[in-house]
């Protein structure tokens, strides 16, 4: 039987939450957090905006002192029917881990008594103190291309094989032994299951789809969005990459009451589903479009549709567009954590191939030649590269010529030739 609010209150006084109960005595609840706890406390158990009450129960809580033990002693009695105790549990853990991280600290709370503390909430750590620390290694689902956790942000012109790039990355992460949600919004379960077998006839266990064209329902738009996902992490626990295509499809539509730009409005949103993959410690995928470009554009940022925003508050930024002549796509990548690249991803029919350095990727055949046995030949000469090939001297150094162009080659002493 579920536990009551009031024999919660009885049960885990404030030593039980190791605090010092001459200096707080009493229940939990008496710490400092007023009558608003009752309240969320109720309106949970009650089933109303079950996860936002939770939410602010849980910051309250973390902000008085009180234990990770006691706070998860709550899930008996805000398991709502048709949930377990374990699953809600489940809830509770990044919620406050995530109130621990950033300092949480709900100051209405403390407006109430007049007591607010600009400072409260905030690290400051000196240049020292800083430079001490030491941080785990970020962790990549693929090297170098998708972090996490991250919201990540992939946007292209209609066409381009955006749904194909989603479908490759998250075999991979797949097949490394992650776990996958793929939300295809535009697809039912004939095309995924057509387009998974073209490229991945035996695909690994650990990728799971919703497809949105063979769902009985919608899906669920802005915070209930966030719901969603909470849940799919509940359901998948060892879940890290979370796909959604498209972006569209989980979009709220903003309040015409709201006095805020469209700046604002999109940086309230993207910051939310930002904290939601950190909370989750998942990797984020958004698909969205591109609006046609202009001359005006100095970057493929500049064509993500809508608001700066956007691309202010996603951490990783993929932008698609078509290579001219050719079904190849090319690739830009830039965020806080992934360096800049400039791609190119090879058309495979059906699918992408793995992404290339664009450079690498529009050599000549013979250039792509040469580049290969200075790659598996480090400091040979251009003698070398005639010997191989049996060609003439003027198109080995034709090649050759391109190659240090590019930079892909650099020339040593004495003319030795090594690939970057």
């Amino acid at each position: 039987m579920a536990m009551s609010f009031e024999d919660f209150l009885k049960a885990y006084p404030a030593q039980d939450a190791g605090l010092a109960s001459s200096a707080i005595p009493g229940p939990i609840f008496a710490i400092d957090t007023g009558d608003r706890n009752a309240n969320r406390l109720r309106a949970a158990q009650s089933g109303v905006d079950w996860h936002s009450n939770v939410r602010d129960l849980v910051a309250s809580l973390v902000t008085a002192g009180v234990s990770d033990v006691v706070i998860k002693a709550l899930a008996p009695s805000i398991t709502l029917p048709g949930y377990t105790v374990r699953q809600t549990e489940a809830e509770l853990v990044p919620m406050i881990t995530g109130a621990r991280r950033k300092g949480f600290g709900l100051a209405e709370d403390r407006e109430a008594d007049g007591d607010v503390d600009p400072l409260d909430g905030f690290t400051i750590v000196s240049a020292q103190e800083l430079s001490a620390k030491t941080f785990p290694p970020i962790e990549w689902l693929i090297k170098l291309l998708l972090p996490r956790p991250c919201l990540t942000m992939l946007a292209g012109p209609p066409k381009v094989g955006k749904s194909w790039l989603c479908l490759f990355l998250a075999l991979q992460v797949a097949e490394a032994g992650h776990e996958v949600v793929y939300i295809a919004s535009e697809d039912n379960e004939l095309r995924l299951q057509s387009r998974l077998a073209a490229i991945s006839p035996f695909p690994p266990s650990g990728i799971h789809f919703i497809a949105g064209l063979s769902s009985q329902k919608a899906l669920p738009k802005g915070d209930e969005a966030h719901t969603l996902i909470r849940a799919l992490k509940v359901k998948h626990p060892a879940l890290k990459c979370l796909v959604v295509d498209t972006l569209a499809s989980i979009r709220a539509e903003p309040s015409a009451k709201s006095k805020k730009d469209e700046y604002a409005l999109s940086e309230e949103e993207f910051s939310g589903l930002r904290r939601l993959a950190h909370d989750l410690d998942l990797a984020i995928v958004l698909v969205h479009h591109t609006r046609k470009t202009t001359d005006s554009d100095a970057s493929p940022v500049e064509t993500i549709l809508g608001s700066q925003g956007i691309a202010a508050t996603v951490e990783t930024i993929m932008v698609m567009r078509q290579e001219v002549g050719s079904r190849n796509a090319g690739l830009y990548i830039t965020g806080k954590d992934v360096e800049q690249q400039e791609l190119v991803l090879p058309w495979q029919g059906p699918g992408f191939g793995w992404p290339r350095e664009m450079a690498e990727a529009r050599l000549g055949s013979f250039q792509q030649k040469c580049l290969d046995f200075i790659q598996s030949h480090p400091r040979c000469m251009q003698g070398g590269l005639i010997a191989e090939f049996g060609c003439d001297k003027s198109q080995v150094s034709g090649a050759v010529a391109k190659l240090l162009e590019r930079g892909l080659v650099e020339r040593q002493e004495g003319g030795h030739l090594i690939a970057k």
